[in-house]
C-alpha cells in the first residue's frame, strides 16, 4: 500500500513541478550577447544587441531597478551538494538525471531549462532512495520525550526549514503532518518521517529556488527579497549549496536586508573552503578545461596520456584559479601570472623539476612559458586535435569566452576537413587556406590569428620551439578595439605570442566587460538584458575602478540591487 500511495504522490508532484516550471517561463535572454550600453553590434551571428537608451545614472541611483528573475532550478552540482549537506549523501544522485541544458556558456541558465516527465521520475527515485537511506542510517530516530505528533512537528519544522531554505508556513506543517500520519500508520515513527523527507525532497520548494515576495503585487512592482531569499541566492552563488548554519542565523536575525550585511556574509563565504565549488563551477564552464578529460591523442608520451594525468591537469587549473582569488587578484593576474601547481607526474610531463618531497601538488613560481590561464595545459590540450594543435578551436574559445563574441556559423553544406599533418610543414602553414578561401575567410580571419598566438603549445599543451622541424611562428593578431563588432575591418592589434596575448586582452575594455557579463550570467541565471542595465553598468564601473579586481566584482554582484530585489514581471 505504501508503494502505491507514493507512486500516486509522484504523479501528483509531477503536475505541480511542471506547472511551477511552466508558470515561470520567461522571454528574453536567449543565446545572444547583449550590448547593455546600446549602440553597436558585437561581431558574429550570435550577437543580440539591446536597443534603447535605458535608465540614466541618476535614475539608477534614485531607486532600485532590477531586471527579471527567472525561476532557478537546482543544477546537478547544486542538487548533489545540497543533499550531501542536508542528509549526508555522497552518492551524487543527480549524475543520473537527464543531461543539463547549456546556454551562453553556463549550465545554470534558467531560460534553457526543460522540465520533463524524465526529470520528475528521476527526482522521485532519488528522493525515495535518499529518504530510505536517511532512515536506515538512524538519522530519523529522534530523542523526544513528547508525543509522536509533537516530535514529528518539531522535525518537520527543523528539517523543512533546511530543505526549503526558509521557515515552513502553518499550512505546510499541517500538510507534512498528514504525510507523517499516513506513513506511520501501520508502521513506525521513523517510517512516518521517511515519508515526510521523501515528499519534501520532491517538492518544487526544494528542487527550485522559489521566491514569492512579489506574489500578488501589480506588474512592475519592485520588492526587496526577504532575508531567506537573499541567503539562498548568496549561498548558491558562492558555495553551490544550501545556506549553512551561520548564514541561516543571519537570515533569522534580519542581517541580510542591507548591502553591508550581505557584504559581511559574502566576505565570509568567499573565505570558506566551500567557495572553491563556485570557482571550479564557473571557470570549468567558462574556460572549458574539462574538455581535456577523455581527449584523445595519437602521440605516445611518458607519463602516459591517461585519465589520471588529465584529471591532474584539471586540478592544476583549479588550484591556479583559487590562488588568484585567495590573493585578491585581477583580470590581468588571471591572464598573465607565471606560476602553476604540479605533482610529480605533471612536473615530469611538463619537463619541470618537482620541488616537493612527496606526491602532493605544490606551487612552482616563474615557470618558463606559463602566462596565465590561457596557457594552462588543461585548456590547450582540450582545445586541440589528436595529432596537432588547433588554432581555430583556441581562437574561438578566446573570442567567445573572453570577448563575449563569436563569428557566425559556417555556410550551409560546407565540408569542414582538418588539414592533414605533413612532415616539414607547420600548423600555421596548413591552416593558411582558411583565410584565403572566400567561403572560409569571413570567419577564420576572426579566429585563426588569435589561436595562432598559442602555437608554441602542442596538442598536449606543452611548450615547443619548433613545429614540423621549423621554428614556431606564434605571431597573430586581434581585431582592433575600435572595430570589434565590424568583422570586415582588416585592422588588427598585433600580438607577438602567448605572453602578449594575455597582456593585450586584459587591457581591452571589451574583455573587462565580458568578465562582468560572464559572472553576472552565472550569478543571476540569465543573460544580461536592457532591464539589467542599472545593475550591469554599475558593475562595469566598479570593476574598472577596482583595477579589475575579481573578488570585488563578486562582492559587487552580491550587494547589487539586481541581486537583492526582484520585480513582478507578470510571468
Amino acid at each position: 500500500m505504501a508503494f502505491t500511495t507514493r507512486v500516486g504522490l509522484a504523479s501528483a508532484l509531477a503536475f505541480s513541478v511542471m506547472a511551477l516550471a511552466c508558470s515561470s517561463e520567461t522571454t528574453g535572454g536567449g543565446q545572444g550577447t547583449p550590448n547593455i550600453s546600446g549602440g553597436g553590434t558585437n561581431a558574429g551571428g550570435g550577437a543580440s544587441p539591446i536597443g534603447g537608451a535605458g535608465p540614466t545614472v541618476e535614475q539608477c541611483k534614485a531607486t532600485a531597478l532590477p531586471g527579471r528573475t527567472p525561476l532557478r532550478r537546482l543544477t546537478g552540482t547544486e542538487y548533489n551538494s545540497t543533499v550531501r549537506d542536508l542528509v549526508g549523501d555522497v552518492t551524487a544522485p543527480a549524475n543520473k538525471f537527464p543531461p543539463p541544458e547549456e546556454s551562453t556558456g553556463f549550465l545554470n541558465n534558467a531560460d534553457a531549462y526543460q522540465t520533463t516527465e524524465l526529470h520528475v521520475q528521476a527526482w522521485f527515485v532519488a528522493a525515495e532512495t535518499l529518504a530510505a537511506t536517511y532512515r536506515k542510517a538512524g538519522k530519523l530516530t529522534l530523542p523526544c520525550a513528547a508525543d509522536a505528533q509533537s516530535c514529528a512537528t518539531t522535525f518537520i519544522k527543523d528539517f523543512g526549514k533546511k530543505a526549503f531554505r526558509r521557515p515552513l508556513t502553518d499550512a505546510e506543517v499541517t500538510s507534512y503532518l498528514a504525510r507523517f500520519t499516513a506513513g506511520s500508520t501501520g508502521g513506525t515513527f521513523d517510517e512516518g518521517l521517511e515519508w515526510v523527507v521523501g515528499r519534501m525532497l520532491q517538492s518544487p520548494n526544494f528542487l527550485y529556488r522559489v521566491e514569492l515576495e512579489d506574489q500578488g503585487k501589480p506588474v512592475g512592482t519592485v520588492v526587496p527579497l526577504n532575508d531567506y531569499s537573499v541567503a539562498t541566492r548568496l549561498s548558491y552563488f558562492l558555495t553551490s549549496t544550501m545556506p549553512d548554519t551561520e548564514l541561516m542565523a543571519a537570515a533569522d536575525a534580519h542581517q541580510l536586508s542591507t548591502p553591508e550585511g550581505v557584504a559581511t556574509q559574502t566576505a565570509r563565504l568567499m573565505g570558506s573552503a566551500t567557495f572553491a565549488a563556485t570557482l571550479n563551477g564557473f571557470h570549468e564552464q567558462w574556460a572549458d578545461w574539462d574538455q581535456v578529460y577523455g581527449a584523445a591523442k595519437t602521440t605516445v608520451t611518458t607519463p602516459a596520456w591517461d585519465a589520471s594525468l588529465q584529471a591532474d591537469m584539471m586540478h592544476e587549473s583549479e588550484l591556479f584559479v583559487k590562488s588568484i582569488f585567495d590573493n585578491k587578484g585581477t583580470l590581468k593576474d588571471l591572464l598573465t601570472a607565471s606560476y602553476t601547481y604540479v605533482n610529480p607526474p605533471l612536473a615530469k610531463f611538463y619537463g619541470l623539476t618537482y620541488p616537493g618531497t612527496g606526491t602532493d601538488f605544490v606551487r612552482v613560481d616563474n615557470v618558463p612559458h606559463r602566462f596565465g590561464i590561457l596557457t594552462s595545459p588543461s585548456i590547450l590540450a582540450g582545445h586541440a586535435h589528436p595529432d596537432q594543435s588547433a588554432p581555430v578551436k583556441r581562437g574561438f574559445m578566446i573570442r567567445k569566452r573572453l570577448l563575449c563574441t563569436e563569428p557566425p556559423p559556417p555556410p550551409p553544406g560546407l565540408v569542414i576537413k582538418l588539414p592533414t599533418v605533413v612532415p616539414g610543414s607547420t600548423t600555421k602553414e596548413r591552416f593558411l587556406a582558411h583565410r584565403t578561401e572566400p567561403s572560409c575567410a569571413g570567419c577564420h580571419v576572426l579566429l585563426d590569428p588569435l589561436g595562432l598566438t598559442l602555437e608554441n603549445y602542442d596538442e598536449f599543451g606543452r611548450w615547443r620551439d619548433t613545429d614540423g622541424g621549423k621554428p614556431v611562428d606564434a605571431s597573430g593578431g586581434l581585431t582592433s578595439v575600435a572595430s570589434l563588432g565590424n568583422e570586415t575591418d582588416p585592422t588588427k592589434v598585433p600580438i607577438a605570442g602567448p605572453q602578449e596575448l594575455g597582456e593585450k586582452i586584459a587591457a581591452l575594455p571589451e574583455a573587462q566587460d565580458c568578465m562582468v557579463f560572464s559572472w553576472f550570467r552565472y550569478a543571476m541565471g540569465h543573460t544580461e538584458e536592457q532591464a539589467d542595465s542599472c545593475t550591469v553598468n554599475a558593475l562595469r564601473t566598479r570593476f574598472s575602478s577596482s583595477q579589475q579586481n575579481l573578488n570585488d566584482l563578486l562582492v559587487g554582484i552580491a550587494t547589487s540591487d539586481g541581486f537583492r530585489y526582484r520585480v513582478n514581471t507578470g510571468k
